[in-house]
């Protein structure tokens, strides 16, 4: 494996917010990011009666407070008899380190990731070995800080070992290192966060975000490894709007080797949101990526994009400029309280007649998702269903200059398959107090690149060297098929930090005509789940 380890970015992130150092959650605190919490409050803020703005993620405590009575939602999963004991709070209740004094506080909980697991058909054991640390706290109301560390050494199943092995990068996670048979890597986030006042909320970090109400984004996701980020959040009436400014790299375009840094590239985004009823809520996205060295020379941060009210397009025009710009929307429709239908719709380039032509042309690029989300179905509380649909057209998220593909690292930026590909999803969850079950299948049809032929699913390519420029389709080239189940169930130890103890299995099959791998995985642990780690992909 070749491994190139940055470790100063991550570093320096976590030295910047745990200098900077009961219940934070009056103070402008992110929500935890991962799935199990977000679904225990999904069915108040996607109601008809709700006015919250559900697909900017994650969510700040204070506004879902606001949106519901958020403390009684999260003090169902406490064990009451261990109110007032400090050494059982602390174990099943709440943070393990509790500091409170005046208009100051801050909270420490270990993180950690132990588990065991056998790839049954290879008969190759895997296992996980993850240590960290977490520190949050609030300096008055309006200030608030997080930071996390993470260190692993992990040996995965083969078809996410392959992954590593291709892309030099754990999924979502860090920069691979040889240890042995198994990987070495670690991790670090955070951010400040500052609100002077009800209409806005300032961000400083080195993390992820996430546009959309699916499983998946199709606009930004969480799929990618964190990255650095200044993010203002604007709320006044029914609007909500999102300026974001992010620092990317992309591997590997004419690097030296011996080199252990990367070539940079930026990115602006505008979300904006309107709740224009209490049962509908629709979103407007636009983003530019540029690369901070070009023909010209050192380009850097480019302060056109500075302007939060502006659109990119006309700018990247005026600037004759060929940055990677994409728009899109996103429409959620509450239409009970127990189901709720969203659809997002993304465009990279297009031409109308060429559509209407109906010939397959390689330069209308563009991406679908359309899904539902059902709570307490049939009348069964805490039973929630999803079911989602993603369709990404052939060289959608490239550019013919590589180092502005709409991506991170190795990983993309929004779809977590890259292009050319369709597929369903379908997620059943629920818990009973602290029990918890969780089942996942998806079903994905997209087309490999056959010899040097650049079919559209690798947006690292530039498009311009297309198989064809007519007559694409979905799942063009090497058609391959890929169907996934995964399930587990897991006993909720502390709420605090989603501690947890979890049996899981998951099932895996890729076909194509010259080859089928199957893969079936079983493990279990005791571990923090305080992230969205995702492993369906190809």
């Amino acid at each position: 494996m070749r491994c190139k380890f940055k470790i100063s970015d991550r570093i320096l992130a976590a030295l910047l917010f745990s200098f900077l150092g009961f219940n934070l959650n009056a103070q402008p605190l992110l929500s935890t990011y991962e799935t199990n919490n977000y679904v225990s409050f999904q069915q108040y803020i996607y109601n008809t009666d709700s006015l919250f703005h559900t697909s900017v993620r994650p969510y700040m405590i204070p506004e879902l407070k606001a949106a519901f009575n958020y403390d009684s939602v999260m003090d169902l999963y406490s064990f009451r008899k261990l109110k007032g004991k400090p050494v059982g709070e602390s174990v099943f209740n709440k943070n393990v380190i509790r500091f409170k004094k005046g208009d100051f506080g801050f909270t420490i909980d270990p993180l950690f990731d132990f588990s065991l697991g056998s790839e049954k058909l290879s008969g190759e054991n895997t296992w996980t070995n993850t240590r960290g640390i977490l520190v949050e706290g609030y300096v008055g109301e309006n200030f608030a800080f997080s930071t996390r560390f993470y260190e692993n050494q992990a040996l995965f199943p083969g078809y996410i070992q392959h992954y590593i092995n291709t892309r030099y990068v754990v999924p979502g996670q860090g920069d691979a290192r040889a240890f042995g048979e198994a990987v070495d890597y670690s991790s670090a986030s955070g951010y400040i966060s500052y609100t002077p006042g009800r209409h806005f909320n300032f961000q400083l970090g080195h993390g992820k975000n996430f546009f959309g109400d699916g499983y998946r984004s199709l606009m930004l996701s969480d799929h990618a490894i964190y990255y650095p980020y200044f993010r203002i959040n604007s709320s006044i009436w029914r609007f909500k709007y999102v300026n974001m400014w992010a620092q990317f790299n992309q591997p590997d375009n004419g690097i030296d080797p011996g080199m252990n840094t990367y070539p940079v590239k930026y990115g602006a985004f505008h979300y904006l949101s309107f709740k224009g009823g209490k049962n509908w809520n629709l979103s407007l996205f636009e983003s530019v990526i540029w690369q901070a060295i070009d023909s010209t020379g050192y380009r850097g941060f480019d302060f056109n994009y500075l302007n939060p009210m502006v659109f990119y397009r006309p700018v990247e025009h005026t600037l004759s400029s060929p940055d990677n710009v994409f728009m899109g929307v996103n429409l959620a429709i509450s239409a009970h309280e127990w189901f709720n239908f969203y659809t997002q719709f993304v465009i990279d380039e297009f031409r109308f007649s060429e559509l209407k032509a109906g010939n397959g042309w390689m330069g209308n690029k563009y991406a679908w998702q359309t899904g539902f989300k059902s709570f307490n179905l049939f009348g069964i509380p805490k039973l929630f269903l999803q079911g989602e649909y993603n369709m990404v057209r052939p060289y959608m998220y490239a550019h013919y200059l590589t180092t502005q593909s709409y991506s991170h690292y190795y990983e993309p930026l929004a779809y977590s398959f890259g292009a050319n590909t369709f597929e369903y999803l379908i997620l059943a969850k629920y818990n009973f107090k602290r029990l918890f079950i969780n089942a996942k299948y998806n079903s994905a049809t997209f087309g490999l690149d056959q010899g040097s032929e650049n079919y559209g699913k690798n947006f690292f390519l530039n498009y311009r060297d297309y198989a064809n420029e007519y007559g694409n389709y979905i799942g063009q080239g090497l058609t391959t098929s890929l169907q996934q189940l995964d399930a587990s169930l897991s006993f909720l130890v502390n709420p605090a930090t989603n501690m947890n103890i979890y049996v899981g299995y998951t099932w895996r099959e890729e076909s194509n005509a010259v080859e089928t791998n199957t893969y079936s995985w079983i493990s279990f642990g005791f571990r923090t789940s305080l992230r969205n780690l995702y492993y369906d992909f190809y």
